[in-house]
């Protein structure tokens, strides 16, 4: 199991001594990890390790384009996947999209068709000011049947 120090650590174990700084990994047994994480909590964690792997077919050909949906709602692609991440329990394709690196989780991968048929996104109007008037008021209206009379 691989082990982080959060702390400058020295453990003293029947096999040798350890001195950890701040950030060190070092993989241990499990029974040996446990135990550490029991006498020093908060200041050793253990390290979920990535898993990265390129995206190809089994005979070595690219894998087909993506399309992926942003925080914002719209629908970018096409690009091709470059390598397949995983940390923990997430799972990430990395991508190049008009020459940037993109990091896309698994769950936010969306259909051509989608893509294809998505409505553009409109720009919003500006929010008026809560003092200033949406439009005629009260008072306005009673002038205009009044004929014009203050």
């Amino acid at each position: 199991m691989l082990i982080e120090a959060l702390y400058p650590l020295h453990i003293r174990r029947p096999s040798g001594d350890l001195r950890l700084a701040k950030g060190d990994s070092v993989e241990l047994e499990a029974g040996e990890a446990q135990k550490l994480l029991e006498m020093a909590p908060g200041k050793v964690k253990v390290v979920e390790k990535v898993i990265v792997e390129p995206a190809v077919k089994p005979d070595g050909a690219p894998l087909s384009r993506i399309y992926w949906q942003t925080s914002d709602g719209r629908i970018l692609g096409p690009a091709t996947p470059e390598f397949f991440l995983q940390d923990g329990d997430a799972f990430w394709i990395s991508a190049t999209f008009k020459g940037q690196i993109w990091f896309i989780l698994d769950s936010r991968l969306r259909s051509k068709k989608l893509f294809e048929t998505q409505r553009p996104l409109l720009g919003a109007e500006l929010i008026r000011e809560r003092n200033e008037p949406k439009g005629p008021t009260s008072q306005d209206m009673k002038r205009s049947k009044q004929g014009g009379r203050k």
